[in-house]
C-alpha cells in the first residue's frame, strides 16, 4: 500500500512454455533439420535474409506488403561476431520454418545459439538467443546486448525517409504516474537515437537509462504498426530499443535480440563455467492501425499465453474499513501498536463497517492493517476479535458478506512475527537485525527462504480453511541479498530469488485452495509469474496470482484522475485483460461519482471505502453501486475497448450487449458526439440494438449518439 519504487517491486519467476519456444520445433513432429548455408525465411508478411556463415552480416528484414525495411545491416553482437559452426533449418507440416544457428564468440569461450521462427500464414516471426559459458572461468555479460540494426538518416534530431512518421509507444505503460496530463511515453525515432530514457511507470522516482525498455513497443505511423514484444518466464526481461553508431558515423536503431534493463535479467549477466541462459523470445507482429490497435494486439497475445481474464470472473466488491478507521490515521506506525489496535480495531468496529458494506451493496468486507496479532503476522488476533471461523460466519449470517484480508509479505511487515532464522544473512555470515525505530519497510526477513515461504503458506492456508476469500500480497519489495546456506536458495539470493519466492507462495496457497483470490502488488513485467509454472517443483499444477494492484491510486483518487495519473489504469486495460484490483477512498469523490465509475470502468475487481461527508454524494455512491451490481458482468468479465481515453466500452462476456462509460474531466459541462463501428467493439453489425442513456442512431455498421456530460462527471450508456 505504500509507494515503493519499480526496482523494489520488480518481477517473479517460473517457467512456462510460451510463444512456441523455438527449440521445441522438432519435438512437435516437424521435419528433421537440414544444413542451411543461408538465404531467406519468409511468409506472406515478413522476409528474413540471413547469412549464418558470415555471422549474420548483411541481415535484412522486409515487411512484404509495402516493402518497408525493418532491419538492414550486420546483426549487432556486443561480445563480437559469432562463428556459427552449424546452421540448420527445419520445416513443419504447416510450413513453419525454424532456423537454428549454433556457434561461439569471444574466442569460442561463449556459446551462442540463435534461433528464428517464421510461421506460415501468420503475420509475425520470432527470435531467441541462448548464451553458454564454455570457458573455465566466469563470464561477465552484464553489458552484453544484441539486436537487429535499422540505419536511419538524421537531421536536427529528426528522422527522414519512410520512418519519419513512426513513433514508439510503451505498452502497457504509455502513461506513468508522474508528469502532467499531456505526457505520454511516445517517442519519435529521432528521440530514441539522440536521448536517454527517463521513465518510472509505477512511481515518480524516474531513473535515466541508456536504453528504452518496455514489455512491448508499438512502432506505428497511425496506419501501419509493428508490435515489438519480449516474453520470458525464466528471467525479468523487457523489449529493449537503443542506438548504435555505425563505422561510417551513421546512427542505427537497434531492436530485438536481448539486453539488460534495470539490471535484469540478472541470471544471464554472470555465467559460471558450464552455465547457460536462455533469454526471452522476441516476437514481431505486424498489424493495421495505430497505438490503440497495438495495445489490442498485445492483449490478444497475452491472452493466448494464459494472461487474461478467467471466464466468468466474478470477484466480490470490497468495502475497505481502512478509510473510516482512526487506526490508520495515527501518526508514525502506531497501526502496529497493540494498545491502539485494542482501541480502534475491535469486533464492534468491524461490525459497524460490515453494516456500511451491506448498506451500500458491497459483497465482502476487506480488512486492512489491524486484524492480525502483529502487523503482517497473518495470524488472526483471536483474543481481540474472537475465532476467525466465527467472524466469517457472523459476516455471512448477519450481513451477507464474505471476508478478504490484507496480507503483506517481507518487504513491509513487523518481522518479529517470524523466527530469527528466517532473517537474511550477510556475506560474512552475520544475521541481520531489525531496528523497530526504522519502521516496517526495513524488514530483514528473507522472501526467498523456504522456511519463510512454508510458514507463511501454513498461516495463509489456515485462514483460507476458515473462510478467507482474498489475500492481498502487499509488501513484496526487495531489500537486499541473503547469504544463508540453510534457506534453500542460491547463494546469494538476489532480486530474482526474492520475486520467485513471492510467486511460489501464491502457488503454495492455490495448491490447496484454488478458489482463494490472490492479488500481487506491482509485478513487472505484469505477466511474470502469472499462470502455471512447470519448473516450480511441487506446485506446477497450481496457478499463480489472480490480479494485479492498481498502482497505489487509492489515497487521492479524484486528484489522481484530474491530474492524469489515473490514465495508467486506462492504458493497462487496453493492454491486459488480466484483472486489475484497486480500492479507493470515496471521501474524495464528487456528486457525480466520477471516481467510482472511473475505477469500476478500469479495474475488474473493485474495492471502495470511506463515508463521504455530503449525504448527497453518499446517495450518489449508493445509486452507482446498485447500477454497477446490475451490470457487473460487463466490468468484471467483459471485453474492454477504448474509443478514446474518455469513452470506454465494455462488451458483455456472452450477450450481444455493451455498457459505455463516458467521462468528462473538465471543469465545465460538455456535449459529445460518439461514433463507432459496432464490429470494432465486438458487436454483430447484422443485429438491431437499443441505445439507452443517450440520443442514438444507426447507419449501417456505424452507431452514433449524442450525449451531455456534466462538469467532472460521467454518463452511462447501454446498448443491447
Amino acid at each position: 500500500m505504500r509507494p515503493i519504487s519499480r526496482r523494489s517491486f520488480i518481477g517473479s519467476a517460473s517457467t512456462i512454455s510460451a510463444l512456441g519456444f523455438l527449440t521445441n520445433s522438432t519435438a512437435r513432429g516437424d521435419a528433421t533439420p537440414a544444413d542451411w548455408p543461408g538465404g531467406t525465411a519468409e511468409n506472406a508478411t515478413f522476409r528474413l535474409m540471413l547469412s549464418p556463415r558470415e555471422g549474420l552480416r548483411r541481415t535484412q528484414i522486409t515487411y512484404l506488403p509495402s516493402g518497408l525495411v525493418l532491419a538492414d545491416g550486420d546483426y549487432s553482437y556486443s561480445f563480437g561476431v559469432p562463428e556459427f559452426k552449424q546452421s540448420r533449418v527445419a520445416e513443419s507440416g504447416d510450413g513453419t520454418r525454424t532456423v537454428t544457428l549454433s556457434g561461439g564468440a569471444m574466442g569460442r569461450q561463449l556459446g551462442v545459439l540463435h534461433e528464428f521462427r517464421v510461421p506460415h500464414g501468420e503475420p509475425w516471426f520470432e527470435e531467441q538467443i541462448t548464451l553458454s559459458n564454455r570457458s573455465t572461468h566466469p563470464l561477465d555479460l552484464t553489458a552484453a546486448s544484441c539486436g537487429f540494426l535499422l540505419p536511419l538518416s538524421l537531421s536536427e534530431k529528426q528522422v527522414s525517409g519512410p520512418w519519419s512518421k513512426f513513433k514508439l509507444t510503451a505498452i502497457p505503460y504509455r502513461r506513468g504516474l508522474g508528469g502532467s496530463r499531456t505526457q505520454y511515453n511516445d517517442f519519435s525515432l529521432g528521440e530514441v537515437l539522440t536521448q536517454e530514457f527517463s521513465f518510472e511507470p509505477m512511481w515518480m522516482d524516474a531513473t535515466v537509462t541508456p536504453n528504452y525498455g518496455s514489455e512491448a513497443w508499438a512502432l506505428t505511423n497511425g496506419e501501419q504498426g509493428f508490435l515489438l514484444l519480449k516474453y520470458s518466464q525464466t528471467g525479468m526481461e523487457w523489449s529493449v530499443v537503443d542506438r548504435v553508431t555505425l563505422p561510417n558515423g551513421q546512427l542505427a536503431l537497434r531492436w530485438g535480440g536481448c539486453g539488460s534493463h534495470y539490471g535484469e535479467p540478472a541470471h544471464g549477466a554472470w555465467l559460471l563455467p558450464g552455465e547457460s541462459h536462455q533469454f526471452g523470445v522476441t516476437k514481431v507482429i505486424a498489424y493495421q492501425g495505430g497505438i490503440t490497435e497495438g495495445f489490442y494486439t498485445f492483449r490478444r497475445e497475452m491472452e493466448s499465453l494464459g494472461h487474461g481474464c478467467p471466464k466468468g470472473f466474478d470477484p466480490p466488491v470490497h468495502w475497505n474499513e481502512l478509510y473510516d478507521n482512526k487506526l490508520w490515521s495515527l501518526p508514525g506506525e502506531q497501526q502496529g501498536d497493540p494498545e491502539m489496535r485494542k482501541k480502534y480495531y475491535t469486533l464492534d468496529d468491524m461490525k459497524a463497517e460490515a453494516a456500511k458494506a451491506k448498506a451500500i451493496g458491497c459483497e465482502a468486507l476487506y480488512l486492512d492493517p489491524g486484524w492480525d496479532t502483529k502487523f503482517a503476522s497473518k495470524i488472526w488476533d483471536e483474543a481481540r476479535l474472537g475465532p476467525y471461523r466465527d467472524f466469517v460466519a457472523m459476516l455471512k449470517r448477519d450481513y451477507g458478506l464474505k471476508n478478504s484480508l490484507h496480507t503483506p509479505l517481507t518487504g513491509w511487515c513487523d518481522p518479529s512475527a517470524y523466527p530469527l532464522e528466517m532473517y537474511r544473512m550477510d556475506r560474512s555470515g552475520r544475521r541481520l537485525e531489525w531496528e523497530p525505530r526504522r519502521g516496517f519497510n526495513t524488514s530483514p526477513l528473507c522472501q526467498a527462504s523456504r522456511q519463510y515461504q512454508e510458514e507463511t503458506a501454513r498461516r495463509l492456508k489456515m485462514l483460507a480453511r476458515d473462510g478467507a476469500t482474498f489475500f492481498m500480497f502487499d509488501g513484496n519489495g526487495y531489500h537486499g541479498e541473503c547469504w544463508d546456506p540453510q534457506h534453500g536458495h542460491p547463494i546469494p539470493a538476489r532480486r530474482e530469488e526474492h520475486v520467485q519466492g513471492t510467486r511460489r507462495l501464491a502457488r503454495m496457497v492455490h495448491q490447496e485452495y484454488p478458489d482463494v483470490l490472490i492479488e500481487m502488488h506491482s509485478p513487472d513485467p505484469v505477466y511474470y509469474g502469472h499462470g502455471r509454472a512447470s519448473a516450480d517443483a511441487g506446485y506446477s499444477d497450481a496457478l499463480g496470482f489472480d490480479s494485479v494492484w492498481g498502482f497505489e491510486l487509492m489515497w487521492e483518487p479524484l486528484d489522481d484522475l484530474l491530474s492524469g495519473r489515473s490514465m495508467a489504469l486506462y492504458y493497462y486495460s487496453l493492454a491486459y485483460s488480466l484483472p486489475l484490483y484497486l480500492h479507493i477512498d470515496l471521501r474524495t469523490d464528487n456528486e457525480n461519482a466520477l471516481v467510482f465509475w472511473w475505477t469500476a470502468s478500469t479495474c475488474r475487481h473493485l474495492g471502495i471505502g470511506g463515508t463521504h461527508s455530503n449525504p448527497e454524494v453518499q446517495q450518489a455512491h449508493k445509486s452507482a453501486m446498485t447500477t454497477y451490481r446490475r451490470l457487473k458482468p460487463y466490468y468484471a468479465a467483459g471485453t474492454f475497448y477504448g474509443l478514446d481515453a474518455m469513452t470506454h466500452v465494455h462488451r458483455h462476456p456472452s450477450a450481444a450487449s455493451a455498457a459505455i462509460n463516458c467521462f468528462n474531466l473538465e471543469d465545465h459541462a460538455v456535449e459529445r458526439s460518439v461514433e463507432f463501428d459496432l464490429a470494432h467493439v465486438g458487436l454483430d453489425p447484422g443485429r438491431q440494438y437499443l441505445v439507452q442513456g443517450a440520443r442514438g442512431r444507426r447507419s449501417g455498421k456505424m452507431c452514433r449518439f449524442e450525449i451531455g456530460i456534466p462538469s467532472q462527471g460521467h454518463r452511462l450508456i447501454v446498448i443491447e
